[in-house]
């Protein structure tokens, strides 16, 4: 597989794709793209079938091992490929470490193992462990072992034990996939360690880009710790540490974030040179029974960023979630449905709300695509910040309207004897 730059520049929004891709030289992937997010192999609440009712186009699945590490056994005596074992061949796969989508444990670290918590507890992988399973998963694209366990608030001796941990990760796997004749096709990409000091991400990158030519592409790493707080962390606190790796690392090479993103998020990470994301903030919205509805085109209108499908007001609403959607849950059902779905417990609920949640997202990165190419980009990111904003604010000032008004115990009446 390889990866190649559109429209060359300096680092900025930019379109790539992907192509050359062993076995599959008729599909190319266009970039920046968004990989679909999936738990033991399979998209939440979604199964490969109902998938292709959302979109026909070639797709990048992502496979965090955290959710696979089961599997690990019985790979090993497949003789195929992750994509055939889960039953989805014509995908294409990403293996990475950690789910985005879920909190990551924090501490528990021991020298030259990365620790992962799976279904059965905490788990510990060194280089080799990891890099067995990468050959017997055989994905087409796969990040190499790193320390992660770094945000905003972690202690500088912290940073400096994901650095170096990093590094080392990186030298063994790349050593160990130079001589695998299994891996040999497959699309590389380095994590870069270091949280948010600059001086400890420098350390990292200098070390990696020793191994530049066996790289297709880097992973910003430690930035956040995964989970759902990742969609409201404030872009003003990673601006500095992005642009300082977007810089750093070589221009026509790949680079890639994990996390649930919120759309404006992503699309300033986009204008920092951002060429790849997740759908885990799909999977987010969906757990709390929201749908994104913020208008993509100029001509779509909406009433919110997103709605809550929970609430009561939807009981009686035989609107579609979105007038302009054209997937499968705007055009059989209705917003009241669905909240009635969702009343009784019904899990076809969180099937509808994932398919319009993905299909949407699906649209919103062709339309990046599209405004790159007609160098509208900004009139995009504009239109979506402000409502975003404005939901924001809808949603604080219904929180304090909700706040129980405080209640005083009376001083009229007197003591009882």
């Amino acid at each position: 597989m390889k990866f190649c730059i559109r429209n060359p520049q300096k680092r900025a929004p930019r379109l790539g794709i992907l192509k050359n891709i062993e076995g599959r030289t008729n599909i190319e992937i266009e970039t920046p793209v968004v990989l679909l997010h999936t738990q033991g192999g399979h998209i939440p609440h979604v199964t490969h079938e109902v998938f292709k009712l959302v979109s026909k186009e070639p797709q990048i699945l992502q496979i965090p091992l955290v959710s696979m590490h089961n599997f690990q056994e019985t790979m090993e005596y497949y003789n195929g490929t992750i994509s055939e074992f889960i039953g989805n061949k014509d995908s294409l796969t990403c293996l990475t470490l950690q789910d985005p989508s879920n909190l990551t444990k924090q501490g528990h670290h021991v020298k030259e193992k990365v620790p992962i918590w799976t279904k059965n507890g905490k788990v510990l992988y060194d280089s080799e462990m990891y890099m067995n399973i990468v050959e017997s998963f055989k994905p087409d694209m796969y990040y190499l072992l790193s320390d992660g366990d770094t945000n905003k608030t972690s202690a500088p001796k912290r940073i400096s034990k994901a650095v170096e941990h990093t590094i080392i990760f990186n030298n063994q796997c790349l050593e160990r996939h130079k001589k695998s004749n299994i891996l040999k096709k497959a699309f590389v990409m380095a994590p870069i360690a270091g949280g948010y000091c600059l001086k400890s991400r420098e350390k990292c990158i200098q070390a990696i880009l020793k191994n530049t030519n066996e790289l297709g592409g880097f992973l910003i790493d430690g930035l956040h710790n995964n989970g759902p707080e990742v969609e409201f962390l404030p872009f003003e606190e990673v601006r500095d540490v992005v642009e300082y790796v977007i810089k750093s690392v070589p221009q026509e090479k790949l680079c890639s974030v994990q996390g649930c993103w919120n759309p404006v998020n992503v699309l300033k990470l986009v204008q920092q040179g951002i060429d790849m994301f997740d759908t885990s903030y799909c999977r987010i919205l969906t757990e709390r029974s929201a749908a994104m509805i913020f208008p993509i085109d100029n001509t779509e209108e909406a009433d919110s960023f997103e709605i809550n499908l929970r609430q009561s007001k939807y009981v009686d609403d035989f609107t579609p979630i979105m007038f302009s959607c054209q997937c499968l849950a705007c055009s059989k059902y209705s917003r009241g449905y669905i909240h009635h779905l969702l009343t009784v417990q019904e899990l076809l609920a969180p099937v509808l709300i994932m398919i319009h949640n993905i299909h949407h997202y699906l649209r919103f990165f062709k339309k990046i695509r599209e405004c790159i190419q007609n160098n509208t980009l900004s009139d995009l990111e504009n239109r979506i910040s402000e409502q975003y904003k404005n939901h924001q604010e809808k949603v604080l000032s219904a929180k304090t309207e909700e706040e129980p008004r405080r209640t005083y115990p009376r001083n009229d009446v007197g003591d009882v004897e």
